[in-house]
């Protein structure tokens, strides 16, 4: 599928991939430096700031995250370690 350039809809841009993975790619037109992103059977136009400002904006969530999961690790093996050292001192008797 091709798209049109912005500065002349008359000619198909050309796609060159910078990018891609199992979920998609991204491509670009050198000749109008329009940025595609294709997800399966999406594609998406961006210009070179707008695509940066996207992948801005997914880095920030995948921090966020990967910070949930590793707070989510930590307190599990803090449970589990309070559960070890209560097994180990057997029940308490008051």
């Amino acid at each position: 599928m091709s798209s049109k350039h912005p500065q002349n809809p008359s000619e198909p841009c050309q796609h060159v991939t910078i990018a891609d993975s199992s979920i998609g790619h991204v491509s670009i037109c050198p000749e109008c430096s329009v940025l595609h992103l294709s997800l399966n059977h999406v594609s998406v136009r961006f210009t070179p700031e707008a695509f940066r400002a996207l992948s801005g904006m997914v880095g920030d969530a995948q921090a966020r995250l990967d910070h949930v999961a590793q707070s989510n690790a930590a307190a599990a093996a803090a449970a589990a370690a309070a559960v070890i050292d209560a097994a180990r001192h057997g029940p308490k008797l008051h």
